[in-house]
């Protein structure tokens, strides 16, 4: 059984105590490796090999309420990181709550063996898709028939489906939806972006003005191996919190999950690759500007 350890990241720094046995699964690891030095000798532990440095300590932990791979740094003989060190990066994957392994799986076995409990959840998804089906408004199947997203322009290889849900109070949401985010971190940016703008056209719909329904509806739109396994976590902690006693319309909701979202799919080094970028260009006529600001993880 895999060993976890919780932390609570922010910009300051944290110490993190490296596992000692390589016990993660595979697909969690990908191009990750174990460097077992000797029983209890400090730098035993998970490391990268990246572009930019080779042999790098990493360590998997769980902290903010979701896992995350964090690049260490050794300060006085004991290693440390912060919510600067998250790496996102694409040799590294999400752990499956499938797997037997991830400590949550009782949890995922449980909700596999019986219907949700969550009203909220049954029907938000029993309305995708309900557009009506008339020439001004094909259908999904119509659209891939056509190999091309009616409501996107998208092609097939650009997006598997597309989902409409019809609020019963207030009518169908407007404009164009995002197309499918498939966990792809080079996507994230414009998938938020077409989110957000579709957010902002169907601010008053009440689909979009309660949490609940918002995330699940966002949650629709994201489909693929690479992000599966963290929807399905999510759902788990809409249960929780619904099962715990939060509102459908508490925005705390919303708030922790695009936090999460962001945690697990935002590039967290695009800043720092953005400056070695800088560098790159400014080195030979600037050959002083990058001795200086070099993030501590690097």
């Amino acid at each position: 059984m895999a060993t976890i350890q919780t932390y609570t990241l922010s910009n300051k720094f944290t110490q993190i105590f490296r596992r000692q046995q390589d016990d993660l699964p595979e697909h969690v690891k990908v191009n990750i490796y174990f460097d077992d030095q000797e029983p209890g000798h400090p730098n035993t532990g998970y490391y990268l090999d990246t572009q930019r440095k080779q042999h790098a300590p990493i360590e998997f932990i769980k902290a903010n309420s979701t896992y995350h791979w964090v690049k260490l740094r050794q300060t006085n003989n004991q290693w440390e990181t912060n919510q600067r060190g998250i790496y996102t990066g694409p040799e590294v994957s999400w752990w499956i709550i499938s797997d037997p392994q991830h400590p949550n799986h009782s949890i995922y076995q449980q909700e596999a063996s019986i219907p949700l409990t969550i009203a909220a959840v049954t029907t938000a998804l029993q309305q995708l898709p309900t557009h009506p089906n008339t020439p001004d408004h094909p259908t999904t199947m119509e659209g891939q028939q056509e190999g091309i997203n009616v409501a996107t322009g998208q092609t097939q290889q650009e997006t598997q489906r597309i989902n409409v849900i019809t609020s019963p109070s207030n009518g169908a949401l407007k404009g164009n939806p995002p197309f499918i985010f498939d966990g792809d971190r080079n996507k994230t940016t414009k998938f938020l972006l077409n989110w957000d703008l579709w957010h902002a056209v169907n601010r008053a719909n009440d689909t979009m003005k309660k949490p609940f329904s918002r995330i699940v509806t966002m949650l629709s739109y994201m489909d693929g191996t690479h992000v599966d396994a963290w929807k399905g976590e999510q759902l788990l902690k809409l249960q929780e919190a619904a099962d715990n006693g939060v509102q459908e319309t508490d925005e705390d909701l919303w708030t922790d999950y695009i936090e999460r979202f962001k945690n697990a799919f935002t590039n967290q080094n695009r800043q720092s690759e953005a400056y070695q970028e800088l560098c790159t260009v400014t080195q030979k006529t600037v050959p002083m500007f990058c001795h200086f600001g070099k993030s501590d993880l690097e």
